[in-house]
């Protein structure tokens, strides 16, 4: 199946760009392309997993929710304020 991937803040400073179109495997998880990220950019050193937080189409979701084909991924890294 085919999803975008979209890269905010440092994270598309990462990557180098802001979205990208991912093959991934039916029943393919968040916890499953955070892997293959990581794999594929070592540079993200654990961030993805341990600090990004994950939202798609638009609704936050969980390193276990299952992939649908056509999905749109959104990666931001954490923010704080003041």
């Amino acid at each position: 199946m085919t999803i975008t991937v979209k890269f905010f803040a440092t994270f598309h400073d990462i990557v180098g760009v802001s979205e990208l179109k991912m093959n991934m495997a039916d029943a393919a998880t968040v916890g499953d392309l955070i892997a293959r990220l990581e794999q594929q950019y070592p540079v993200f050193e654990g961030k993805l997993d341990k600090l990004g937080l994950v939202a798609i189409n638009e609704k936050y979701a969980h390193r276990r929710k299952e992939l649908q084909p056509n999905d749109v991924v959104a990666l931001f890294p954490p923010v704080s304020g003041g």
